[in-house]
């Protein structure tokens, strides 16, 4: 719906910013509707709700404030540690009614309750974004045929066309609940069409769920709205269970009600780090008109101001933003927060490209180079994000590129090339072709450089010249990035087997077998290689022999790269998980969820790992615990592999962009 930014009162109150997106601002019919909705929004005063404190639906673009809620999301926590036990999930069921009591108190349905739209604060859960929620009284608005809602979180009426009232409400809290309890919502995963038809269609799976809580959601679940119980009917049934003897606000006066490490979380998440109650900075000159200017002006001023500077707002503080005309009301920080948790933004800058990024970035004397499926390498500035220069190859660029010697070596798909271009001018110094795309990353010893190709073969090239030393065949693709340590070059292919290969005579020390391709790049530490393999094992064998010291089973394929620090092996699997690993004995202290496989390869730095989903985010986890340090929400599936350097973190995203951000 738009971008959400960190604002500060003058007081130092924390509000949460939303922008709406030009496409929306444009359509006159969904003026009016957010208008008629923020003007029913207001009246909504609940606890368990982020109160709307303004808003300008007339502005340019229209905007939202809310109250800031310190906090991450219901979706989030339920990923990323586990589901809930049923005390909590309960608990969370008494916040989340009495939310909705209030809201339709208002006469507002919300239509949109869903895991990410609960906020997790330490004195109880608040339920967010009323921004398509709309009147019971002018559900009209709403365009025919159009489902408003998430699917999964979603009740039959809306997706039928019937008319929609309270009690849809009652069905989607619900299924959040079924959510929180299981991990999984009652009609289960897969396509929106499945989904949506199992919603219309079957009864919910409720048989993980313990029978204090099957009682409680399944007659909210029914098909027939006027089957299911009304809020106030369901805050009478839970209260009793939870509260014993207290009142619902003593229920959330600790966070016992959360589960551990949720609980820490909140404890700690009280506000953001600039939050302070200081006088607001001057307005910067030529922005603002003076308070003297007439209230409608100001405002739409304001915002078109906002609007013109995109995502210039990250370098700016102290903008003023200007509610009524004759006082500073709030400013926006410049920090963009992600719309479901409104956490503060560490982004420096993205850069565009013209196709998606799957090539991982790599930084080398303050420059970023990454190549994209629009068949282009890019440098670019590290600090800034400008760019230097641009080559272009023949095909999508895959491979990763690693600079030596004043040169960044890269692959493409379509020529079947590698390519050797210099650094400080973009220009091609040669090319070699092979007979297969090039997707494996090249890497480079004692002027030769190593890479493998779909053609089954791994080369080694002299690094000046691009002349062919020796080349080494394997029975299937090589995707696998080579890693060279003591005079050997170790490396992957999709005939399942792992190799070790003289990188003077291109002779084979060993090979191992696997039980499924070895797409994982390998990694050497303490006389060990580490690698993953499609049969979604990672290997521990000896460098010197190719015996194996271990094995780790996961739940998918291990494409991702293994990183190693302190003793710690970490890597990612098509099960949706990032491990870490004892590397002596593959022991598991901990692992990760996510919402999609991960392909992204890991990277250590100062406590943290750092690493892609295709859930579309990067996540950074701390190393011991293997809690989140924060995420970052891309628009699609991140694939490739952070860099980190000079206190920045740089990604790649199918998207097209490519990211810098603050570690």
């Amino acid at each position: 719906m738009g971008r959400v930014y960190l604002g500060r009162s003058r007081s130092g109150r924390a509000v949460a910013v939303k922008v709406i997106r030009p496409d929306l601002a444009d359509d006159q019919d969904f003026r009016r509707r957010f208008g008629r909705e923020i003007a029913l929004a207001r009246t909504v005063s609940g606890f368990f709700t982020a109160a709307v404190v303004d808003a300008d639906p007339d502005g340019s673009p229209p905007w939202m404030a809310t109250a800031y809620v310190p906090g991450m999301s219901l979706g989030d926590a339920v990923r990323e540690y586990g589901p809930w036990p049923e005390a909590s999930v309960l608990a969370l069921g008494v916040g989340l009614a009495e939310a909705l009591e209030s809201i339709h108190a208002a006469g507002v349905v919300h239509r949109d309750l869903k895991p990410s739209n609960v906020l997790l604060a330490a004195d109880g859960p608040r339920l967010i974004d009323f921004g398509i929620s709309v009147a019971t009284e002018a559900s009209r608005l709403t365009q025919t045929g159009m489902a408003v809602g998430t699917p999964g979180f979603i009740s039959p009426e809306q997706l039928t066309g019937a008319p929609v009232g309270a009690a849809s409400d009652v069905f989607c809290l619900a299924a959040v609940l079924v959510f929180t309890a299981t991990g999984t919502g009652p009609f289960g995963t897969g396509s929106w069409q499945g989904l949506w038809y199992r919603t219309v269609n079957q009864e919910p799976d409720l048989t993980a769920l313990s029978p204090r809580l099957r009682a409680v959601v399944a007659p909210c679940l029914a098909k027939q709205p006027e089957q299911r119980p009304t809020v106030a009917a369901l805050l009478e049934e839970l209260t009793p269970s939870v509260a014993d003897g207290r009142t619902v606000a003593e229920i959330f006066t600790q966070t016992t009600w959360l589960p551990e490490p949720v609980a820490e979380i909140a404890r700690t998440q009280i506000a953001p780090p600039w939050m302070t109650p200081t006088p607001i900075a001057p307005t910067p000159a030529g922005i603002l008109p003076t308070p003297s200017t007439p209230a409608g002006t100001s405002r739409r001023r304001a915002l078109i101001a906002l609007a013109t500077i995109g995502t210039a707002i990250a370098g700016l503080t102290g903008w003023q933003f200007l509610g009524n005309g004759r006082q500073p009301w709030f400013f926006i920080t410049g920090d963009r927060v992600d719309s479901s948790t409104a956490v503060a933004d560490r982004q420096l800058w993205s850069f565009t490209t013209g196709d998606p990024v799957t090539s991982s970035p790599t930084v080398a004397n303050g420059v970023v180079y990454v190549g994209s499926d629009d068949n282009k390498l890019y440098a670019l500035d590290a600090v800034t994000g400008q760019q230097r220069w641009s080559f272009t190859t023949g095909g999508e660029i895959g491979s990763s590129p690693t600079v030596a010697e004043g040169a960044v070596y890269v692959g493409d798909d379509r020529s079947m090339k590698l390519y050797a271009v210099d650094t400080a001018t973009g220009r091609k110094r040669w090319s070699f072709t092979t007979d297969g795309r090039v997707r494996s990353s090249p890497a480079i010893a004692d002027g030769v450089v190593y890479f493998g190709s779909y053609d089954n073969e791994l080369y080694a090239l002299d690094a000046v010249t691009g002349r062919k030393r020796w080349s080494f065949n394997t029975g299937d693709y090589v995707y696998s990035s080579p890693v060279v340590a003591n005079g050997v070059v170790y490396f992957g292919s999709n005939d399942n087997k792992l190799y070790a290969v003289d990188t003077a005579t291109g002779r084979k020390h060993w090979s191992f077998n696997t039980g499924g391709g070895v797409n994982s790049s390998p990694a050497i530490a303490d006389g060990m290689v580490y690698v993953g393999s499609d049969d979604n094992k990672l290997y521990a064998l000896d460098a010197d022999h190719g015996q194996q010291r271990w094995s780790f089973t996961t739940g998918g394929e291990v494409i991702s790269s293994p990183a190693i620090a302190d003793g710690v092996v970490y890597f990612g699997s098509y099960d949706k998980k990032l491990y870490a690993l004892d590397a002596a004995t593959g022991r598991k202290r901990w692992s990760f969820n996510t919402g999609d496989y991960v392909n992204s390869s890991p990277v250590v730095a100062n406590g943290v790992v750092y690493f892609g989903s295709n859930d579309s985010k990067l996540y950074a986890v701390d190393t011991v615990t293997g809690r989140q340090r924060w995420s970052f929400t891309t628009g699609d599936g991140v694939v490739s592999s952070p860099a980190v350097a000079n206190g920045a973190v740089y990604v790649g995203s199918i998207d097209k962009k490519l990211y810098a951000r603050r570690m």
